[in-house]
């Protein structure tokens, strides 16, 4: 049972409880046995007070063995009554009055010389200067035969002006009682915690039945939801129950289900995707060097057709590239080659280098930069990419004679760049999936079928990987806008002489 998560709550929910009743039990024992000296000890004040008392009128009115044989009675009298045993003792520790006191205690005192019972230590007896004083236990051993424990309240007295010559007495009487009840007490008080612990231990079993079934019911059904993921089946779910930590925990599993889910889909559909890209120049190569061969295209067209497998080889070879750029990327090897640069130089030579593409499409480009130059500072290289591809996705994307505008704009340590078309747009719902690998929105833009969709991915994480920002904005209808953010750099020292 302590293998399981029920059984470890239950042992350690028990033993929690086990140990809090046991050292209640013995704390309130403590507690019970003080309380209790404590009102003994009151009482026995009272019988100490009383016998001082009878011994000033004693020692005032002596008059022979007649008075002292009263005195005697008297004391014993009052120690039946108080249920103890009481003794007069002088400052040399004799005692000169006793009574009911067991025989074993009489056995553990010394006598003197003069034949009187003596107590053997001074700690036996209090020193002078205080009240009164009491202590619990067998009285320095002198009780210990009895099996008992005992209360002993220590009263000095000082009796002074006694007749005929107005001497003065002084001593201390010692009343000692015993506990029957704390002895009772002692075993009673863990007898009843037993049996209450055992109660408390049953309540507490059902209790922490009930609490860890409800506990252990989601992450069962985690573990076996767990299975079938590994199995590959990804429609389970855990049912949530309340908002605390353990609802929470289910929603956060269902959550990462629906991640893997994704990743899942994401995966077959990059293998699909990559087997659909690379089966279609592959059959067209296939087809036209196996027709070269078997002389089917005749030799003054083989040129013709072997330059159209030479582009389908590129285009083959671009996209491994480009696969193998964008895992490096995701996987954060890419190294970047941080410098400080002119973010308009670098649109100005982009839009050159596909000019010939805007000039095909009758295309007119705008540029809007908030100042004539403005630095940057990043890896050249990978911006020059990230804006050639946008450029090269908004060209594809425009009809004959629209237009492309590139804004740059600087707000505090950070540079805006904006590539804006006015082509068809990009369906809202397809708007969170545009930097996905693979992804493509011929199905509402289909005016180019040559991309393999990893253009906008690259630019992504091309971006990330230079801990900036990129977004889309798009209205269906009114063309597309790609903004992405870079860090603010002062400009070098050649330009600030110029």
């Amino acid at each position: 049972m302590g293998k399981t998560l029920f059984g470890k709550v239950l042992v350690i929910f028990v033993a929690v409880l086990v140990v809090c009743f046991s050292v209640t039990a013995v704390l309130l024992g403590i507690g019970l046995k003080n309380m209790s000296a404590d009102q003994k000890a009151e009482q026995l004040l009272i019988v100490g007070e009383k016998t001082e008392q009878a011994l000033d009128y004693f020692l005032r009115q002596m008059n022979g063995f007649t008075d002292a044989k009263l005195f005697t009675n008297y004391l014993e009298s009052l120690a039946e009554n108080s249920g103890s045993a009481i003794w007069v003792a002088r400052t040399d520790g004799s005692i000169i009055f006793y009574c009911n006191t067991p025989a074993s205690v009489l056995n553990n005192l010394e006598e003197n010389s003069q034949g009187w019972y003596i107590l053997p230590e001074e700690w036996e007896y209090p020193p002078s200067g205080y009240d009164f004083n009491y202590e619990s236990g067998d009285f320095y051993g002198l009780f210990r035969d009895t099996g008992e424990e005992w209360v002993t309240v220590s009263r000095p007295f000082s009796i002074s002006g006694i007749p005929p010559f107005g001497l003065t007495a002084e001593g201390v009487i010692l009343v000692h009682s015993k506990l029957p009840t704390m002895q009772n007490t002692k075993y009673s008080i863990p007898r009843i915690f037993v049996i209450s612990g055992g109660i408390g231990s049953l309540v507490a079993f059902l209790l922490v039945f009930i609490l860890t079934r409800r506990l252990v019911r989601p992450l069962t059904e985690m573990r076996l939801a767990a299975r079938s993921i590994a199995a590959g089946d990804f429609s389970k779910r855990i049912a949530i129950r309340g908002e605390d930590e353990i609802a929470e925990l289910s929603r956060s599993f269902n959550f990462m289900v629906d991640a893997l889910e994704n990743l899942e889909n994401t995966r077959r559909e990059f293998l699909s995707n990559i087997s659909h890209e690379l089966r279609t120049p592959m059959t067209t190569i296939k087809g036209f060097i196996d027709g070269i061969l078997d002389g089917v295209i005749p030799p003054e067209n083989q040129n013709t057709y072997l330059s159209i497998v030479r582009d389908e080889v590129r285009r083959m070879e671009k996209l491994v590239n480009d696969i193998l750029d964008l895992a490096r990327l995701q996987a954060g090897d890419s190294k970047l080659n941080m410098t400080v640069f002119d973010i308009n130089e670098t649109v100005r030579r982009c839009v050159i280098s596909l000019q010939q593409m805007f000039i095909r499409k009758n295309l007119e480009f705008t540029a809007e930069f908030e100042t004539e130059r403005l630095f940057v500072r990043a890896d050249a290289d990978a911006i020059q990419r990230v804006l050639l591809n946008l450029l090269h996705n908004a060209v594809k994307f425009t009809p004959e004679g629209g237009n492309i505008i590139v804004r740059t704009s600087s707000n505090h340590d950070t540079v805006q760049v904006e590539v804006e078309d006015n082509g068809p747009g990009i369906p809202k719902d397809e708007l969170p999936h545009v930097f996905e690998r693979f992804y493509k929105a011929d199905k509402s833009r289909g005016l180019d079928k040559t991309g393999v969709g990893l253009g906008l991915a690259i630019v992504r994480n091309i971006i990330l990987s230079h801990h900036e920002t990129i977004r889309a904005e798009s209205e269906e209808g009114r063309g597309a806008k790609f903004i992405f953010t870079l860090r603010k750099a002062d400009a070098p020292e050649k330009y600030m002489l110029e």
